[in-house]
């Protein structure tokens, strides 16, 4: 699967209103950088592309509260 795949079921499961969903994924995509591996499949990405697709997944919908156990770790500065 893809990264904005990930992200779409992720929205889609955290119950994200169909009408909001391509705003907040592709905003989510832009924060963390991931724009350039929209139609890359995960499993081909750099551990760093790895990580930011995972905190991306977690902060869509825009939880109260995330814990998050370095997640910077092997992501470029």
């Amino acid at each position: 699967m893809t990264v904005k795949e990930h992200l779409e079921i992720c929205a889609s499961l955290k119950g994200v209103k169909p009408s909001l969903r391509k705003r907040m994924i592709d905003k989510a995509m832009k924060d963390m950088d991931l724009t350039d591996y929209v139609n890359i499949r995960v499993n081909n990405l750099s551990g760093g592309n790895k990580r930011k697709t995972s905190v991306a997944m977690a902060l869509l919908g825009n939880p109260p509260l995330v814990f998050l156990d370095e997640p910077s770790t092997g992501v470029d500065p």
